[in-house]
């Protein structure tokens, strides 16, 4: 008695290389699977159209364009014939890590003034990192997490990160909005006290629009040396004697160089 299988061969469509997510730019080596018998010459389709020049068992896609549903199937001259077309296996694109850009000082910035850019990318640490100005990749290129720039040049920035494992590229960051302003800011000085008397604790205090900033505190003439400096915007002067009268004023400054407000009346 010889009993015929009518059962025909199952496909099945695996992805060699490389392991999954995959990403955008990648080369994928698709393998079609056939556990039985070996003379199998392969067809493939891709959304249920077929690839009609790939007819070995792998075949290698680039992504994003050849993203799909991937089916294979044997075909041979021997009995049995052809395989079962296999189910659909999904090739799907994984975005990568996106990239941002942060600005310091932060809030409002003031045109002429030294600010400091930060790339940020949320996942995985090897980073290292491209610096765009208007779309156009620095020369020599910047390596570092952080660039200094001008203010009025801010938004003309964009970073992405790139490493040896995969994902070996971040998604580039969107363009920075900000508000730069041409007016030079005022500093605005207040005391604490109106009728100061000797051993009175009076404190100072000097109000800048933003932040950011550290305060330069001067007394009878603002181009002397400052009497102090604060990183707060108060200066307390401890039990006054007469020799602590006289014109006081503050400014404040920030970023490296320093760039100044305009001094307190």
């Amino acid at each position: 008695c010889i009993i015929v299988s009518t059962d025909l061969p199952r496909a099945s469509v695996k992805i060699v290389s490389p392991q999954e997510p995959l990403y955008s730019g990648e080369r994928i080596t698709l393998q079609c699977y056939i556990p039985e018998n070996t003379d199998w010459t392969y067809v493939w389709k891709r959304n249920s159209q077929l690839f009609p020049i790939e007819t070995s068992k792998t075949t290698t896609i680039i992504l994003p364009n050849n993203a799909g549903q991937y089916q294979c199937q044997g075909k041979r001259t021997d009995q049995p014939q052809s395989s079962y077309i296999s189910p659909n296996h999904p090739i799907s694109v994984t975005a990568p890590p996106t990239a941002s850009v942060s600005v310091s000082p932060h809030g409002l910035l003031y045109s002429g003034e030294t600010v400091t850019l930060q790339c940020d990318i949320s996942s995985y640490t090897d980073w290292t990192y491209r610096w765009y100005q208007n779309k156009q990749l620095q020369s020599p290129g910047s390596p570092s997490k952080t660039i200094t720039t001008l203010s009025d040049q801010v938004s003309q920035y964009q970073c992405q990160g790139r490493r040896t494992d995969r994902p070996q590229l971040s998604q580039r960051s969107v363009f920075l909005k900000i508000r730069v302003t041409a007016n030079q800011p005022k500093a605005t000085l207040s005391s604490d006290q109106k009728d100061i008397l000797t051993g009175d604790n009076v404190t100072l205090t000097c109000t800048v629009e933003s932040s950011g900033w550290r305060f330069f505190w001067y007394r009878h003439r603002q181009d002397s040396e400052p009497v102090n400096t604060t990183s707060g915007s108060s200066y307390t002067l401890r039990q006054v004697s007469v020799s602590d009268g006289g014109q006081y004023r503050c400014r404040a400054g920030r970023g490296d160089p320093v760039y100044y407000t305009q001094y307190s009346e």
